[in-house]
């Protein structure tokens, strides 16, 4: 496992180019479950974020496409959803925040961290990086768990995948081990969860154990 940068590394999840409504509802819910406090939602102009949002005078009647579950989390705060239009303008916004709540780790050299890691930057500041969750040459198993620190997680298209301009703005790229003969695809809110869950894990220190021998 690799040697954190952050003390709290946090999770962060981009929903973009998702075509199902279902599939971006199911990813904002399983972002919360996994401690998820932000969610960057790049364009998806069909899909309404607004909790607030009724049919006319019936305040009991929402229009919101919002997880009911969800509703009150980002009502109290607990929860943010930010909307962009493009997705370099959310890169430039996710690059400019503080990767961690300390600063005492900043200057950490890069050689301390793992050898599976992804860090694409040479920069010594950490920053969030942005990962993708695509089947590529370049992808890392998610089980060798290589997170540096915050991470921004962002899946691919239900049927083609992330697109050419997606994984240009990524800083690397897991995949989801199989073993089975089915498809290599998986649904897009259950590849999600399952990514943030390792993450989960990995951002407490906890050792996974992935299988056993009888």
């Amino acid at each position: 496992m690799c040697p954190h940068r952050c003390k709290k590394p946090k999770p962060y999840l981009i929903i973009t180019n998702i075509s199902k409504r279902q599939n971006i509802r199911n990813l904002i819910q399983i972002g919360a479950s996994f401690g998820v406090t932000t969610i960057f939602v790049v364009g998806q102009k069909s899909f309404n974020l607004d909790v607030n949002d009724s049919h006319g005078d019936d305040e009991n009647k929402s229009s919101s496409d919002m997880p009911t579950a969800i509703v009150d989390g980002v009502r109290r705060g607990k929860m943010n959803i930010i909307r962009f239009d493009k997705l370099e303008e959310c890169v430039a916004h996710i690059k400019s925040l503080p990767c961690c709540d300390t600063e005492q780790h900043e200057e950490k050299k890069l050689e301390d961290v793992g050898s599976n890691s992804i860090q694409k930057s040479n920069n010594h500041k950490p920053t969030i990086q942005i990962i993708g969750v695509e089947i590529d040459p370049s992808s890392v198993n998610l089980e060798q768990e290589p997170f540096t620190n915050s991470t921004a997680f962002m899946m691919g298209n239900e049927g083609q995948g992330m697109t050419s301009k997606q994984m240009s703005v990524c800083d690397g790229f897991v995949r989801i081990s199989q073993y089975g003969g089915g498809t290599a695809s998986l649904n897009v809110s259950v590849a999600a969860g399952l990514v943030l869950h390792r993450f989960f894990h990995w951002s407490r220190g906890d050792d996974v154990v992935v299988g056993h021998k009888t």
